[in-house]
């Protein structure tokens, strides 16, 4: 039996609805592995046992120093005080090679699609400058949003009461 567009468009907000479910369990898993991870590092603390041997796989303890930039907030108190910002700090080390320019994929699309829509208003075009860097191409897809019922619901419940 050939299936309908109603079944296609069930079958794919399932396939949405398991891909935010998905996402939320991976969230859920690495916190509830981290948590497991400390309460196992502790117990090796307090056993005196820094390693062990469990169905075949060897587990050790082992301490690391960890590095992380502070909060964006924090930078700008501290670039605002020294007048150094964490990236001139960075090349000022010797370490500007670690600094990688990036553009987020989601950001360029909607940046960029603004602009579009304001050079259309205008009655111009993307600048050519800016458009040779840029693969532009159609792509279909499918919008989701919550149907407004409220009228279907109240029609329903009239017609129950009849």
């Amino acid at each position: 039996m050939e299936q309908t567009l109603d079944d296609k468009v069930r079958e794919y907000k399932e396939l949405l609805d398991k891909k935010e479910d998905l996402a939320k369990q991976v969230k859920e898993n690495n916190a509830a592995k981290e948590k497991l991870e400390q309460e196992i590092c502790q117990m090796m603390i307090d056993e005196e046992k820094p390693n062990t041997v469990v169905d075949g796989f060897s587990y050790s303890l082992s301490q690391k120093i960890m590095y992380a930039k502070k909060s964006e907030e924090k930078l700008a108190e501290i670039e605002a005080a020294t007048g150094v910002s964490f990236f001139d700090a960075l090349r000022e080390q010797g370490l500007g090679d670690i600094i990688v320019e990036k553009v987020d994929p989601r950001t360029l699309q909607s940046t960029v699609a603004n602009l579009a829509a304001e050079a259309e208003d205008n009655g111009e075009e993307l600048p050519e400058e800016l458009t040779e860097y840029l693969s532009i191409y159609e792509k279909l897809s499918i919008s989701k949003r919550k149907a407004n019922t409220k009228a279907l619901d109240r029609a329903r419940a009239n017609k129950e009461e009849i």
